[in-house]
């Protein structure tokens, strides 16, 4: 057993490298973001240090935010060393090393090694993978990723302790998982695991109620988190969700725009080569995250580039599975061997990856970074910081942060912040064009430090 998965390690750590050195290249190059990489961050730095894990971005409390408590548990790793890059690594390591439940899954549907490996291969470089993890910082529902292919192993190898303990860290990872967590109980009925279906049905269904009913509106002090990206639909979850039984032509036309054909194809397209659809059943835990981002206004959630496919893809991959083991059963495709499996991976990962935009977004800013990282570093103290929102990454570590604004006059600075770190370089757009002007003028703040465009104000 340990010569199986010893191909299988291997790329558990090479994908964790990858993924790790790709989010921190960004991060270095000061193309990281104030949201989400600076929210996370300062959330899970003020828990490592006994502090209220209020964010300053928005004003509430850390579990109000899609009610993520696996970042309590990942806050031991700041009491180590508070540093950004645990977020990187934690992400890194949750998306790679679902590759193991994948191999375990193929060989526990009766295919050979090269399969499993093949398909194990495929699942890493499936383009979500890479993009969420290279373009939006950090999510908590990476770690959910692993967790879902997890249960489905645990369900169908009957490990009772181990199913649970995976769909519990599901649910910490974000509050709508619960609805991940429901289909996927249907699914399992539907292969006669009643207890686990039942099981997962009904902890799902209260999870739900209580984080996103209760929970998360208490915390936010309104709806809970992402009703606003449904404001065509309803204004409130219990509202979309009435819209959407009582009318279904509301959403008929979603499903079938240009823009949601051309998603499907998307996410079809790096593994289509060999999928069967007597199969597809396989999705039915897809499907929530699948309805959300079609019936979304929010244009991002059908693409591969953001974090909203996550919670779908794995899924496709299961799918894949069981498909190269129904065209083996029917003696067809037997050309589809693992090599061609991996060759069709791997132009799908060439075509839709977005490895272009460290190229292309991200060195141009090599120019820079002397400046930036000589800013920063006159930062002294963990007192409050207004800044932008690309040096915003780099500052998350206190209790008081925020972003620049347009509509805030540059007196009302004076009691609040304590450092005003400006990059007009990367977000001129962000702020009046005379605003620099104004603080130059202004007897509050001393500018000790001024070079390409960036500029340091210190309260005096």
């Amino acid at each position: 057993m340990q010569r199986k998965l010893g191909y299988i390690s291997f790329l558990v750590i090479i994908g964790t490298l990858i993924l790790f050195v790709s989010s921190s290249l960004r991060h270095l190059l000061f193309k990281s973001n104030a949201l989400d990489l600076a929210l996370f961050d300062q959330w899970v730095y003020l828990i490592s240090q006994n502090l209220p894990p209020i964010s300053s971005f928005f004003g509430f409390h850390v579990v109000g935010d899609h009610a993520a408590f696996i970042l309590y548990p990942i806050s031991l790793l700041y009491k180590i060393h508070p540093s950004e890059y645990w977020l990187f690594l934690v992400q890194a390591f949750g998306l790679a090393f679902g590759c193991l439940p994948i191999y375990l899954l193929s060989l526990q549907a009766g295919l050979s090694i090269p399969y499993s490996r093949a398909i194990s291969l495929s699942y890493l470089l499936y383009p979500a993978l890479f993009n969420s993890n290279f373009f939006t910082d950090f999510r908590p529902e990476s770690i959910a990723v692993p967790a879902l292919l997890w249960a489905m192993w645990a369900a169908i190898e009957k490990c009772t302790y181990q199913f649970f303990f995976a769909i519990g860290l599901v649910l910490i990872c974000k509050d709508s998982l619960s609805l991940t967590v429901i289909a996927f109980g249907v699914w399992l009925l539907l292969q006669h695991r009643r207890v686990y279906g039942l099981g997962c049905i009904i902890i799902g269904l209260s999870w739900y109620i209580f984080t996103i009913g209760y929970l998360t509106p208490l915390l936010r002090g309104g709806q809970a988190g992402g009703v606003v990206f449904y404001a065509s639909l309803g204004s409130s979850p219990k509202e979309i969700i009435i819209n959407i039984l009582s009318n279904p032509n509301l959403i008929l036309g979603k499903f079938l725009s240009p823009n949601a054909l051309f998603y499907y194809f998307l996410l079809l397209l790096p593994v289509i080569i060999g999928l069967h659809w007597k199969q597809i059943l396989f999705l039915i835990p897809a499907l929530p995250m699948l309805l959300l981002n079609i019936i979304s206004d929010y244009a991002p959630q059908r693409d591969l580039v953001h974090h909203y496919s996550l919670p779908i893809f794995p899924f496709i991959i299961v799918w894949l599975i069981y498909s190269i083991k129904e065209y083996q059963q029917e003696n067809k495709r037997r050309w589809l061997k693992p090599k061609i499996l991996i060759i069709s991976a791997t132009v799908c990962f060439l075509a839709l990856a977005k490895y272009d935009f460290f190229i292309t977004r991200y060195l141009p800013n090599l120019p820079n970074l002397p400046s930036l990282y000589t800013a920063v570093s006159l930062v002294k103290t963990k007192e409050s910081v207004l800044t932008t929102v690309n040096m915003a990454p780099h500052l998350a570590k206190r209790q008081i942060i925020k972003l620049i604004s347009k509509d805030r006059p540059s007196e009302k600075y004076n009691d609040v912040f304590k450092y005003i770190l400006l990059d007009l370089i990367n977000n001129k757009s962000e702020f009046v064009p005379d605003l620099i002007y104004q603080l130059k003028n202004n007897s509050t703040f001393k500018l000790v430090y001024e070079a390409d465009d960036v500029f340091l104000f210190v309260k005096v």
